[in-house]
Formats: C-alpha cells, structure tokens, sequence
C-alpha cells in the first residue's frame, strides 16, 4: 500500500456520488456524497465482489487501517476455511426456523407453498373488494 498520510486523505473531497480510491491488497478508501469517508476491504467470493468496511475516518487514521487490514484478512481466511471444511459459520443459527423443518421435505414445502399462495390470494380478493 503506497504511504499516503491522513492529510491526504482529509482533503479529498465529497462528489455526487460516492468514489473509492485504491490503495493496493484490496484496500480501499471511500467517500461518500454526504461527506463520509471510510476504509473498506474489496475481496471476492464465489466470483462476486464484496466489500468489508473496516472503519471510518478520521477516527480509524491510515495506520490504524493497514492493521485492520491483516487482521481482517485474517479473519476471512478463517472463515472461508470453516467454509470449505463445511462446519457451520456464524450464518447458519440465522437460517430460518421453517428451512430446518422443511429441508428434507418437499411435499410439506409445497404444501405449505401452496397454502401461503391462498392466504395470499383472499388477502389480495379481501383487499380489493
């Protein structure tokens, strides 16, 4: 990453929309219409961009964030490993209740598809009448 100093990077300012600069290893700092600005990690997964904001500014200062930096793609290396061994991530307690009940169950899915779809339609006839 090319040593830049904070100063540089306070005096950048804000445009119509936001704009990033990189900064190499998949850094990036961003600024936005509104006039915030942060440092954001752009990687990828599965073939789509993704980016991990890691801290505003001024309050995170370039330094500040080239730690950030190592100690976030510590982390995604962690976690794509999980991953990849299969065990569960830090998502899966999100899934939904009814995805737990429904997994191996495709006539219940399509059951209860098809009475949702119902419901749906007196709600819509109830609406309109």
């Amino acid at each position: 990453m090319s040593k830049l100093t904070d100063d540089y990077f306070r005096d950048l300012p804000p445009k119509e929309r936001r704009y990033d600069t990189p900064l190499g290893e998949g850094l990036v700092f961003s600024v936005f219409p509104n006039g915030t600005k942060c440092w954001v990690l752009v990687y990828s997964v599965d073939g789509f961009a993704r980016r991990r904001t890691l801290g505003l500014f001024p309050e995170l200062n370039a330094d500040g964030a080239r730690e950030a930096l190592a100690q976030a793609r510590r982390i995604l290396a962690v976690e794509s490993e999980l991953a990849r061994s299969g065990e569960l991530s830090a998502a899966a307690p999100r899934r939904g209740f009814f995805v737990g009940l429904l997994e191996d169950k495709p006539l219940l899915a399509f059951g209860l598809g098809l009475g949702f779809a119902a419901l749906l339609g007196l709600a819509v006839v109830w609406l309109l009448r």
